[in-house]
C-alpha cells in the first residue's frame, strides 16, 4: 500500500506556509511520494464542532497514511490511534508545503 500524506497547509499553493492548527488549518495537501502528485484540499470542517475528528475521519477515506500538523488536542490523538493514522508533529512556524515534501523525498 503506497504512503499518502496529508499536510496542513495556510494556504492553496506548496509555496504556502505550514498550518500549525490541524482542524482548523484552511486547506490540507495531499502528497504521494510514489506518484510525486499533490492535491490540494479546502478543508471542509474548519468552522465546525470537532473539526480535526472530522478531518482525520475525511483523510482516513482520502487514503492518507501519515498526517503533518503543528499541533492537535486529545480528541484527534485518539482518533488517529483508532484509525492507525501516523502523526507528525513540527514545530517550525515558518515552513513551506514545498519544504516540507522535499524533506519527504529524502
Amino acid at each position: 500500500m503506497s504512503k499518502i500524506f496529508a499536510i496542513s497547509s495556510a494556504g492553496k499553493t506548496e509555496k504556502s506556509f505550514l498550518d500549525l492548527r490541524f482542524g482548523k488549518c484552511e486547506n490540507v495537501v495531499l502528497y504521494s511520494p510514489e506518484t510525486g502528485m499533490t492535491n490540494i484540499l479546502e478543508n471542509p470542517y474548519k468552522n465546525t464542532e470537532h473539526s480535526g475528528v472530522q478531518l482525520v475521519n475525511f483523510l482516513k477515506k482520502e487514503g492518507v497514511s501519515t498526517i503533518i500538523t503543528g499541533e492537535v488536542g486529545p480528541m484527534v490523538s485518539k482518533q488517529l490511534e483508532k484509525e492507525k493514522l501516523q502523526l507528525v508533529l513540527l514545530h517550525e512556524e515558518k515552513i513551506k508545503i514545498e519544504e516540507i515534501i522535499e524533506r519527504l523525498k529524502k
